[in-house]
This record gives structure tokens, sequence and C-alpha cells, in this order.
């Protein structure tokens, strides 16, 4: 392996590491969510028994969407490692 592979090597770790460590900061959600349900209920209304829960619009990225990036990562590091070796021909 030479130096420009595992130079291609090590960014993409550090591109799959980034993803997870993100997602995990997010919440370690399995699923995708682009709506998150909020508790906007007052003390009088908590009071008087009324439940005041709405839905807003917050991105958190899921396990589904980490796991298709890091693929992704993994199969474009494959294939310039692949690309990136050292090609030496034979002379006879």
């Amino acid at each position: 392996m030479n130096k420009n592979q595992k130079t291609i090597l090590l960014i993409g770790i550090i591109l799959i590491v980034v993803v997870l460590v993100y997602w995990y900061s997010q919440g370690g959600e399995i699923f995708t969510k682009t709506q998150v349900l909020v508790d906007k209920t007052s003390d009088l209304d908590r009071m008087l028994g009324v439940e005041n829960k709405q839905f807003e619009d917050k991105f958190i990225l899921g396990l589904d969407y980490a796991g298709a990036i890091s693929v992704a990562i993994a199969a474009i590091t494959g294939i310039l490692i692949y690309l990136f070796k050292n090609k030496r021909k034979e002379t006879q």
C-alpha cells in the first residue's frame, strides 16, 4: 500500500467516524425524522388537564441515512484505493 492509498484510507475512516459521531450526537435514532413532537403545555393548561403538543420541523439524522452515507464513503474509498495502486510494468 503506497502513500496515496494510506492517505485515502485515513480520510475515508475519519469521514465515516465523523458521520457516525454526528448521528450519535443527534440522539442515535434508527430512522430519520423531519418533525419532532414538542410539548407546549403551560402550567395553567396542566392544572386544567389540557395538553398542547405540536410538531415542529427539525431534522434528526437516523441510522438509515448515516449508514447509507458510510457505505457510500467506503465504496468511494475502495474505488480510489484501487485506482491509486502502483502499476509496475515487468520488463523483459
